[in-house]
């Protein structure tokens, strides 16, 4: 690729546009000679230029002498492929190869959770079975450390051994752009628990008054709405306004932890020990107060396997069991864990949303996914102790919107501002609707005609800057705070576990050592800087590590950009056995 390309030569090289690209007619690039060996690479179907840039990605691989057969796929099929615990390869029902938007469930880095080998699904997000004694110790170390000088050498150990082993590639790290409504501001409140969702309760809508109406577009319809169950954009967008956690971010522009259903925090020197003192005066929709058994009853349920919750292992790894926690006061809990934590602090209080005791209570596992608080279909009767019977169209929260249920006619989620929300909010937005539009040209042609006030951010609408007319659409850029990485599976024989590189079968003890000389060259491979200024419009950097670039642990100076070099990506299969 030459300085002088175009996106429009990066969309004939793919043969990608708005279609699947094996519909275009395009070959591949015809290998020489036998192929060295051979992978299956997922490409997610539903964002443009994440199918452009993973399929090129794809055909460098090949001039690498590499067979990539790659197919495009529903979200639901990959992730059901990479959620298998043996870490199957893609012929025996698993993965080889994909590409996702990925990120912490919280503003400092929390690799724990992603990254460490006992994370490993069912009960972890580690999909790519790394197993790497050197990360796991650093992570370790990090994770438990309570002095920040020895947190800080601990990341920088774990960003040494990543950018040298490369277990998975992180090809950039995006900016968010979302176009607004030119009269709508209060965007720069918008959050992040644990991904962005939108805070319309800070909305104003410029010379609106009486009972005004905000709409918000999200791409991907939700599978389910209760928080312990998802940390995806298309649920959050939907529950985010919903409910509250102990702690969260007061705005995206400052990324700082405030006191939420917490009021405040304090722990022991040795990082073990900490009071939490509940915010009073706080009432559940129902009208309900908000007590420390709510709180109890949250942490009981997600510790709880039965309930399959997506942050049952995080919270058993840090808490250990339910004897960790206990009411000491009338609000006031106090929690001793079994060693420090940071995913304690920076994951579970920002991240795991309050439940309410006397509406949850007594729904069995079985019951949740199909219930009116997941789908928001129908009512739900929940009964207060004053006697009073609260009928819900959706989920029970804290929050500062009342679910009003799901409108199958405008396919749309419908709350109510809450009158008695705990806190002051400067909004002039009443009614508020979420709605799902599929496709980056879609969502431009309804803020255009005024059916919408925002959208999230997986539009990818930065390659679109230039179609924006200030008169229909403001531009709004954000941090991030993610990476865009291809994703190995490192039980593979070949880049995973190395034993079927030529290496590897040659000498056994070197075929670890093996591997990661094929990852390297497949790195090498991805045309990073192309991608971003010619797919995705400039917004982005080159990617090394899963640290977002933007955060102030990201080490900027041990972490160079990775040249796209295929000599250099060859001589590296050569280290690993191969012959060209």
């Amino acid at each position: 690729m030459t300085q002088h390309t175009t996106r429009r030569d990066v969309l004939k090289w793919t043969g990608a546009g708005a279609v699947a690209l094996a519909a275009s007619g395009v070959p591949h690039p015809a290998l020489a000679k036998p192929p060295l060996f051979k992978i299956y690479l997922m490409i997610f179907n539903n964002v443009q230029s994440r199918m452009i840039w993973t399929d090129l990605i794809g055909k460098q691989l090949v001039r690498l002498g590499i067979d990539v057969v790659p197919s495009f796929q529903p979200p639901s099929v990959v992730i059901a492929r990479r959620a298998n615990p043996e870490g199957k390869t893609h012929v025996e029902g698993g993965f080889d190869m994909y590409s996702e938007r990925i990120y912490y469930s919280g503003l400092v880095p929390l690799p724990e959770t992603l990254f460490h080998s006992k994370f490993i699904p069912p009960n972890g997000q580690n999909y790519y079975h790394i197993h790497d004694p050197v990360i796991d110790a650093a992570i370790e170390k990090y994770s438990r450390a309570v002095d920040p000088a020895v947190r800080k050498e601990a990341l920088t150990a774990f960003m040494k051994r990543w950018y040298e082993t490369e277990p998975l590639h992180m090809v950039y790290y995006p900016e968010d752009v979302i176009i607004t409504n030119p009269k709508l501001t209060g965007m720069n409140e918008t959050t992040y628990n644990p991904v962005f969702f939108p805070r319309p309760e800070n909305w104003t809508i410029e010379g609106a008054t009486g009972d005004v109406v905000a709409t918000f577009a999200s791409w991907q319809p939700p599978s389910q709405l209760i928080p312990m169950y998802s940390s995806g954009y298309n649920e959050s967008n939907i529950f985010g306004p919903v409910y509250n956690a102990l702690l969260e971010y007061d705005s995206w522009e400052k990324k700082n932890l405030v006191p939420a259903l917490a009021e405040s925090i304090e722990h022991s020197p040795d990082g073990k020990v900490w009071t939490i003192k509940l915010r009073q005066g706080v009432t559940w929709h129902s009208g309900e107060p908000f007590t420390a058994e709510d709180v109890i009853f949250t942490w009981d349920t997600v510790i709880d396997k039965n309930y399959a919750s997506l942050y049952q292992h995080p919270l058993a790894t840090v808490m250990g069991s339910k004897d960790a926690y206990k009411i000491t006061g009338p609000n006031e809990i106090t929690v001793t864990l079994p060693q420090p934590n940071v995913l304690f602090h920076d994951f579970l209080l920002p991240v795991i949303a309050m439940m309410p005791k006397h509406a949850y209570q007594g729904l069995k596992p079985e019951e949740l996914r199909g219930h009116t608080i997941s789908t928001w279909l129908g009512t739900f009767p929940v009964k207060t102790s004053d006697g009073k019977v609260f009928e819900a169209k959706g989920g029970v929260g804290t929050g500062p919107w009342i679910p009003q249920g799901f409108d199958p006619s405008r396919k749309a989620y419908k709350y109510v501002k809450n009158k008695n929300y705990w806190k002051k909010t400067p909004g002039n937005v009443t009614t508020f609707y979420v709605v799902n539009i599929q496709g980056a040209d879609a969502v431009l042609s309804a803020v255009k005609g005024g059916t919408i006030d925002a959208h999230d951010p997986m539009y990818d609408v930065g390659t679109l800057l230039d179609t924006i007319d200030p008169s229909w659409g403001k531009v709004n850029r954000f941090d991030s705070f993610k990476w865009m990485q291809t994703c190995l599976n490192l039980n593979h024989p070949v880049f995973g576990t190395g034993v079927e590189t030529p290496l590897g079968k040659k000498d056994p003890s070197r075929a670890a050592e093996a591997a990661t000389y094929v990852r390297k060259a497949m790195s090498h491979a991805i045309p990073r800087e192309q991608i971003i200024k010619n797919i995705v419009g400039g917004v982005g950097k080159p990617g090394t590590v899963p640290i977002p670039y933007t955060s102030a642990d990201y080490d900027h100076e041990l972490l160079k950009p990775i040249p796209y070099d295929l000599e250099l990506a060859k001589q590296y299969m050569e280290k690993a056995g191969y012959e060209y």
